[in-house]
C-alpha cells in the first residue's frame, strides 16, 4: 500500500500524528487506549504512556542512525564483551568512561596490548556507550587518517577534511603503531589530539600495540609523539590489556564477536 493510501484510508488523528512525525504514538495509541479503559488509566497517564513509547522510539532510532555514521568495522556493546576471557582490565576499571563525564570531561584513553586481545571491541564498546548516552561518535584507524589528511593537504583541503575529526564527540583512532607511516605521521596526527585537547570536551579513543611512550620511532618524531601523548594522558590514561590472543584461544571465531579485525 502506497503512502497515499495509507493517508485516505487513515483517521484524521492518524494523518495528524503523522505529520508531526509522531509514529509511535500513532501506531501504538489504540492499544494504550483499551489498555487505559480496561486498567482505569486516567487522561495523564494515558498521555504519559503515549510520550514515553514515542521518546523510546526516537532515542533507538537516534542510536542506531548515529552508530551507523560512526563508520564502526562491526558493533560491539559492554554486555557483549568478553570480561571473562579478557581477565587483566575489568568492567569497574573502565567506570569514568560509561557516563556523559567522558564526553564533558574529554577523558581519553588507550589502550595497549599485543594483537588480539580486544582493543578494537572494547574501544567501540565504548563509543557505542558514549553514543546511548548521547554523543556523537566516528572510528577510522590510524593509517586512514594520516592518509586522508595527507591527501587532503595535497587538495588543500585540510581544515575541512580536518573537521571531520573534529566534529565528533567521541573518536576512535584505532591501530596507531601496526603499520609503518611516513615521515609525516606525527605533523599530521598531531592537530587532531591538540584541538580535540583544547576543545576540552572531544575525547579520543585509540587503540596500539606499541608502548605509547614509544610512539617516537613509530610516528618519526619523538618530540611530537611526547606532546600528543601528554595531552592524551592529561585527562585520560593507558590501561594495558595482557593475555593470549582471543585467536589462538578460539581459532575461526572473530575475536570478542567481532568481524576478524585485529581488536
Amino acid at each position: 500500500m502506497s503512502s497515499r493510501d495509507r493517508d485516505h484510508d487513515a483517521t484524521p488523528l492518524e494523518r495528524e500524528l503523522r505529520r508531526l512525525h509522531l509514529t509511535a504514538v500513532a501506531r501504538q495509541y489504540p492499544e494504550l487506549a483499551a489498555r487505559a479503559v480496561t486498567e482505569g488509566w486516567s487522561h495523564a497517564e494515558y498521555l504519559e504512556r503515549l510520550v514515553a513509547a514515542e521518546t523510546v522510539e526516537r532515542r533507538e532510532a537516534r542510536i542506531a542512525r548515529v552508530a551507523r555514521q560512526a563508520g564502526f568495522p562491526f558493533l560491539k556493546t559492554l554486555e557483549e564483551f568478553d570480561f571473562t576471557f579478557q581477565q587483566s582490565i575489568d568492567r569497574p576499571a573502565l567506570g569514568p568512561y560509561l557516563g556523559p563525564e567522558l564526553v564533558s570531561g574529554g577523558k581519553s584513553l588507550i589502550l595497549w596490548g599485543k594483537p588480539g586481545l580486544g582493543k578494537t571491541a572494547l574501544c567501540i564498546a565504548l563509543a557505542y556507550k558514549a553514543i546511548q548516552n548521547g554523543a556523537t561518535a566516528r572510528f577510522v584507524t590510524c593509517t586512514d587518517l594520516i592518509g586522508q589528511l595527507v591527501l587532503a593537504r595535497g587538495r588543500s583541503d585540510w581544515e575541512a577534511e580536518l573537521q571531520r575529526f573534529l566534529r565528533p564527540e567521541v573518536l576512535v583512532i584505532d591501530e596507531v603503531g601496526y603499520l609503518t607511516y611516513g615521515p609525516y605521521a606525527a605533523n599530521t596526527l598531531f592537530p587532531v589530539i591538540d584541538r580535540r585537547y583544547l576543545a576540552g570536551n572531544r575525547p579520543v579513543l585509540l587503540t596500539t600495540n606499541k608502548d605509547p611512550r614509544a610512539w617516537g620511532p613509530v610516528l618519526h618524531d619523538d618530540d611530537l609523539s611526547a606532546a600528543i601523548l601528554d595531552r592524551l594522558l592529561h585527562r585520560g590514561e593507558i590501561l594495558e590489556l595482557t593475555g593470549s590472543s582471543y585467536r589462538q584461544h578460539r581459532p575461526g571465531k572473530p575475536p570478542h564477536g567481532g568481524d576478524g579485525r585485529n581488536p
